[in-house]
């Protein structure tokens, strides 16, 4: 059912949303009763909320995050991140970039990064311009100038409220990891 696109892209994310101990085939994480092997957390100053293999309760209010099974998790991510976002029409190291973006950010904000980057009006509606001007460019350069936008973003967050500053370096390694995902074409393409 999923491309093979989608696996990489969600097999990556899943890195930096459950941790670097990611690994699917780990006893209790496919069916999520392994706390850590699901990522699974509820901490209080984490305005995402109650959260399993990334997916947040305040960000997906309809899920049940304590009986998320991976499989369940998976068909969240593709119809409602995949999809919704268009990464199945972008080259491929976009599409899984841009399908971080829209995990770690949102699609409408993951959208605009795009078209930010692409240099078109950035309304947060991927539609024909946006996918005509990813294709029209250098996929790298994409990359690098999504990436770009993404630490602008956070490096704003902090200079708007420096209690943020404690994930800083987390939020900036991943975006430099994603950059050399993306851009090093040995890795993934």
């Amino acid at each position: 059912m999923y491309t093979e696109a989608f696996e990489k892209a969600v097999n990556h994310a899943m890195l930096y949303e459950v941790g670097g101990f990611w690994n699917v085939d780990a006893p209790g994480a496919r069916d999520g009763t392994n706390k850590r092997a699901s990522g699974y957390v509820n901490d209080p100053t984490d305005p995402g909320g109650e959260t399993k293999y990334g997916i947040a309760k305040n960000a997906n209010p309809g899920v049940d995050i304590a009986n998320l099974t991976w499989d369940m998790a998976k068909a969240i991510y593709y119809n409602s991140y995949w999809l919704p976002s268009h990464c199945d029409k972008l080259d491929g190291r976009v599409g899984v970039l841009h399908f971080d973006s829209a995990v770690n950010h949102g699609i409408n904000r993951a959208a605009k990064f795009l078209q930010r980057a692409v240099g078109v009006t950035d309304d947060g509606v991927i539609g024909t311009e946006t996918i005509n001007a990813v294709d029209r460019l250098y996929p790298i350069d994409v990359c690098n100038a999504i990436c770009d936008q993404r630490a602008k973003f956070y490096n704003d967050i902090v200079a708007a409220k420096p209690t943020q500053a404690k994930y800083l370096k987390g939020w900036l390694r991943r975006i430099e990891e994603m950059r050399a995902y993306t851009t090093d074409g040995t890795r993934m393409f």
